[in-house]
């Protein structure tokens, strides 16, 4: 049912604005949206079938038609409604994503599945059309499958978060956190002010606390399987993987420590991505090139009180109110259109392959 119900959020959002932006033949469709929108369903379906009647080439009629039988749980009308439109000129992704999600809805998940991969034929950049393919994946535990889903969809449409969001949570639940913590931040950057964003700042804070371990004789750093695969090509000199990299700077900036909370985090991430960059032969991060485009601008350590606060809420609040000039000049910056994560397929980040 949250699937359900997050998709569909989506959808009426993109219903509405998309009807705002474009100029219908049937100025009633308005009328229809804001009875859908309303809950009442019924009504607002039977002026959308006289705009169909009186403009029955724009396919945005039937679409919500359709977005509204399974706004009520009518699943196979509007199946029936979208198959009806399969064949119009105009349908984009979000088509193929509400009719794969109501075959999904109606224990289909085989015919969910074909009609995503269908629907990526015709838009192999949908970042969302992964993400639905994944979300069914997942739901069938098949994670790995899931993982790989989400994977391609950042490959195809980079800036798309939901990809991030959903496979952040898999590899924090997974034997390697730190493909979930990079992920994680890399949303929190592309998604800052929403429920989800603030679900995230507490789970990459919960993530580096579960990976840190803290005894009177050691530290123990758990953020990756320590494993290398090797390619048939591959040469002696060839750069480690980034997560056997990281892990690395990550447990030297730590030795030092004994506990994990804002400030010591702030601290650790401070020096394992200047030690990252000590070494100029380690591999493009689009991530870490971000971190130290603050750090040179004195704004990471801000930065990272902002993107944890949520884990320590009294602990942010603390430091605020002692530094907040410090936090002042990260918000400046921050929020300058100019100074966001810019992120594209060709500096795009991607976990190290799996093991088979």
């Amino acid at each position: 049912m949250m699937r359900q119900t997050c998709f569909i959020a989506i959808l009426i959002v993109f219903s509405f604005t998309h009807a705002q932006k474009k100029t219908f033949k049937c100025v009633e469709v308005h009328d229809a949206i804001k009875l859908i929108d309303d809950e009442k369903y019924d009504e607002g379906i039977a002026i959308l079938k006289e705009c169909e009647k009186k403009d029955p080439k724009d396919y945005t009629y039937p679409y919500e038609i359709a977005l509204a039988h399974i706004r009520k749980e009518d699943y196979n009308s509007g199946i029936s409604q979208l198959e009806k439109i399969k064949g119009y000129s105009n349908i984009d992704d979000y088509y193929y994503a509400l009719l794969g999600n109501a075959y999904d809805y109606t224990d289909n998940p085989e015919q969910a599945i074909k009609t995503y991969d269908e629907g990526l034929k015709k838009f192999p950049s949908s970042g969302k059309l992964y993400l639905e393919k994944g979300v069914v994946f997942e739901l069938q535990k098949k994670i790995s499958q899931a993982i790989e889903s989400y994977e391609k969809g950042i490959k195809a449409e980079p800036s798309y978060s939901s990809n991030y969001y959903r496979i952040t949570k898999l590899f924090l639940n997974s034997n390697n956190p730190l493909y979930g913590l990079i992920y994680g931040e890399i949303f929190l950057n592309l998604e800052r002010t929403t429920a989800r964003s603030q679900e995230m700042s507490q789970l990459l804070y919960d993530g580096y606390k579960k990976a840190l371990k803290f005894t009177d004789k050691n530290t123990t750093v758990d953020l990756c399987q320590a494993f290398i695969i090797i390619e048939k090509d591959s040469k002696p000199n060839d750069p480690l993987p980034f997560c056997i990299l990281y892990s690395g700077y990550f447990a030297l900036a730590s030795v030092d420590k004994k506990e994990i909370n804002l400030e010591t985090l702030s601290d650790i991430r401070r020096k394992a991505m200047k030690e990252y960059f000590k070494h100029k032969s380690n591999p493009s991060n689009v991530l870490l090139n971000y971190q130290k485009i603050m750090e040179d601008k004195n704004v990471f350590n801000a930065y990272n009180f902002y993107l944890f606060q949520i884990g320590d809420k009294e602990a942010f609040e603390n430091w605020f109110t002692n530094n907040k000039t410090e936090y002042e000049k990260f918000v400046d910056w921050y929020t300058n259109d100019t100074n966001s994560l810019k992120i594209n397929k060709k500096n795009l980040y991607i976990s190290d392959p799996l093991p088979k």
